[in-house]
């Protein structure tokens, strides 16, 4: 399989598929999973045991859960083994540190990083696989989000390719199914709503931490389950599909779907509208990230039975009572530092509210703040864009400490 990958700040992933071989590989693909202890990194694995023939893990970090990295080291033997933070078991020849990532994502016998870290941390390890000409599954958004364009043009120059694995992303990848974007009329990312969708707005702002990890159709990590309570986790998700797919913001909408039966539309300018469906199950979007631009026989998802699923219904989202929606497509639109910013700021009250320093309701308002007080900083490069990064995360610390 040959594919040229064309990126930039505008133009989004847009790869030409020259020629594949749809046979199964003569030996599988080594693939290097950074977040491998994690909701994406565990669905991820059990995705790869029903494709042994295709695919082998031959790398594996965790953020800092020592005990769930070493059971997966018993049962998968990999080549290299990294853990950010805490201490590594007895014995064992584990690299340590940050640097673990970049390691793990330019290894020799590895053809696609999975990067399923949270946050910021996943940056440069996307960076650096790309750099090495590897094919990522990103299913880590701050990745775009804090610097697409920088991304974009780092792919396009090193013959690195960028396959989404957020279910919305992998539906939007699916539906254009190689058309460009000036073919398209609008992207329509559904989202379920999160637990809070008939909440009133005075319930919401008090909610527990408690009330905010129980989403209805999703099981996630915190953090980002947070973010779907918040909607930041849309925002997000329309500031990476402008920087994936080359469309405007203008031309990206978001509608509340609470079955997530639909994950995506696209309209195309001749008014045609296609939609990817699905039962809600991570392992489908996973598999479509390792195999694209081809599909491959999988008996992890159920058979999707439209029957039994029933009604489909849409909303409207609610701006004013999710503020953090408008705050992230505003970012996005402002470009800049403005979507690190953002990102890192929004990262940090998560962050407090976990740890019951603050109520759901100020999220919004510290985001808010710290967008208002660094607008002007710059994001003409990755050294300013690390540096409104840390800014943002400074003054979110400094309004909760005072």
């Amino acid at each position: 399989m040959t594919v040229k990958t064309s990126a930039g700040s505008a133009t989004g992933l847009v790869a030409e598929v020259q020629a594949h071989d749809h046979a199964t590989p003569s030996r599988p693909v080594g693939v290097a999973i950074l977040g491998s202890t994690g909701s994406i990194g565990t669905s991820t694995l059990r995705v790869l045991e029903r494709q042994l023939d295709r695919f082998k893990p031959v790398a594996l970090t965790a953020h800092a859960n020592a005990a769930a990295l070493s059971a997966q080291v018993d049962r998968w033997r990999p080549g290299f083994v990294g853990l950010v933070k805490g201490d590594v078991p007895t014995g064992a020849a584990w690299a340590q540190g940050a640097e673990c990532l970049i390691e793990a994502a330019t290894r020799a016998d590895v053809g696609i990083v999975l990067n399923a870290v949270v946050g910021s941390a996943g940056l440069y390890a996307t960076l650096a696989a790309l750099q090495a000409g590897k094919r990522v599954a990103l299913a880590n958004k701050e990745t775009l989000v804090m610097a697409g364009a920088i991304v974009n043009q780092v792919a396009l120059l090193n013959g690195g390719t960028l396959v989404p694995v957020d279910s919305e992303h992998s539906a939007i990848l699916q539906c254009m199914a190689g058309r460009q974007p000036h073919e398209v009329r609008r992207l329509v990312l559904t989202a379920s709503g999160g637990p809070f969708r008939t909440w009133s707005a005075d319930r919401i702002a008090q909610a527990t931490v408690a009330d905010a990890l129980n989403h209805p159709t999703w099981q996630m990590g915190s953090k980002i389950t947070i973010d779907s309570a918040t909607l930041a986790n849309k925002a997000l998700e329309v500031i990476e599909a402008h920087y994936l797919f080359g469309v405007p913001y203008d031309r990206i909408e978001v509608v509340v779907h609470p079955q997530s039966i639909i994950h995506s539309f696209v309209e195309f300018v001749d008014g045609s509208v296609l939609a990817q469906m699905g039962v809600p199950s991570m392992e489908l979007p996973i598999l479509y990230a390792l195999t694209w631009p081809e599909r491959v026989p999988d008996s992890g998802v159920p058979s999707f039975d439209p029957v039994a699923l029933g009604s489909l219904t849409f909303e409207s989202v609610r701006h004013a009572d999710f503020p953090m929606l408008g705050l992230g497509i505003k970012a996005g639109r402002d470009g800049g530092a403005a979507p690190a910013v953002y990102n890192a700021a929004n990262e940090v009250a998560v962050a407090y509210f976990l740890a019951g320093r603050l109520q759901f309701g100020e999220i919004a308002s510290l985001v808010s703040g710290a967008l208002e007080g660094l607008a002007e900083l710059s994001g003409s490069s990755l050294e300013a864009l690390i540096a409104a990064d840390s800014a943002a995360r400074r003054h979110v610390h400094e309004q909760v400490s005072s």
